[in-house]
């Protein structure tokens, strides 16, 4: 099921955007729930909180915590969210397209972008969703998205996932690293077999980093999206980077 957010300070056409989402999603056929604020900075402590959104349509202007300010929070906590603007200016246009924007629709054509905006993003969503590692021991049998993986450590007998999805515990805050990571007591080795996906690579034989996730290189560090640093092999940094640059291509 999916996790749509709608953020607008204007209650009127917060409730149209809304109205028209969901009629949208049910003559798709998609299952979701649906959350409204009409101030960003609520929407920002949820996500703070642990909450997490699949799919945000924003209003860039808006008082206090503009939708562009927002949408550079909200990339930095939930990287894989799909986002989509919705203003009443074209000026914002560019802005949208540097910060990696889905969809831009301006306010006067909201009835005719919003039902081809929300078919491509659940599409998309569809299909990274169907991209899955089962996590499964004693105390655990969870479902955890490809694309939510940042790496895979070893940890004496144990393989440690760090993800961008928190862990539900009432003594764990969200904000903690610890609240997103969920441990196996699998080899490294094991795992990048089921993985079976070529967005992994083994950077390290403590190490088994997500492509999808890596910003850049440094000398012998990987450096990812939230600025972790995971040491490389000097044996396979050569090929590291030519898979690097090799992902990064297909995906321009």
């Amino acid at each position: 099921m999916l996790q749509i957010g709608i953020c607008d300070d204007e209650t009127l056409l917060l409730s149209e955007i809304k109205n028209l989402t969901e009629d949208c999603l049910q003559q798709q056929q998609t299952f979701c729930i649906l959350s409204t604020y009409t101030d960003g900075r609520n929407l920002l402590y949820d996500i703070q909180d642990g909450k997490h959104f699949d799919l945000l349509l924003l209003d860039i202007e808006m008082p206090d915590l503009s939708g562009m300010e927002l949408a550079k929070q909200i990339h930095h906590l939930l990287p894989n969210a799909l986002m989509i603007f919705v203003t009443a200016h074209y000026k914002y246009a560019v802005d949208a397209y540097a910060l990696h924007i889905f969809r831009y629709i301006p306010k006067n054509q909201l009835k005719e972008r919003i039902p081809h905006a929300l078919k491509d993003a659940v599409s998309l969503l569809e299909i990274q969703n169907t991209d899955s590692y089962i996590i499964s021991n004693q105390n655990r049998l969870e479902r955890i998205p490809l694309k939510e993986i940042f790496y895979i450590e070893k940890e004496g007998k144990n393989a440690v996932f760090h993800t961008a999805i928190a862990e539900s515990s009432e003594n764990q805050s969200p904000d903690d690293k610890t609240a997103r990571t969920r441990r196996i007591r699998k080899t490294l080795t094991e795992i990048f077999e089921e993985l079976h996906s070529e967005e992994f690579y083994f950077i390290e034989r403590g190490y088994i980093v997500n492509l999808r996730h890596v910003s850049g290189i440094s000398r012998t560090d990987c450096i990812l999206t939230d600025q972790t640093r995971l040491p490389v092999s000097q044996s396979r940094l050569p090929e590291f980077k030519k898979e690097l640059n090799r992902y990064w291509q297909n995906k321009i």
